[in-house]
């Protein structure tokens, strides 16, 4: 099972694909730069918990569509409506 950090940079892509925006539009959305954009996709950059509503809002889905595949477990322990 791939760690939190890995599912939620992987479901950043999708979601950015799934709206056909580049990663310079992302960025834009959330006003960050395209390398943060891009170190975040790729896992080399720690999503901190600040950082979950920006992400949230400027790819309009919820904190959950953002957590989808994680390990059960983890879902669990942050206690959140409609897990578990």
């Amino acid at each position: 099972m791939p760690n939190l950090a890995a599912v939620v940079a992987r479901n950043v892509r999708a979601e950015r694909a799934r709206h056909g925006w580049r990663q310079r539009d992302l960025a834009e959305r959330m006003g960050w730069s395209v390398g943060m954009v891009s170190d975040t996709e790729s896992g080399q950059r720690r999503i901190g918990i600040e950082d979950m509503p920006v992400l949230c809002r400027a790819l309009e889905v919820p904190l959950l569509t953002l957590l989808a595949g994680a390990d059960p477990g983890d879902l669990q322990a942050l206690r959140l409506p409609g897990v578990g």
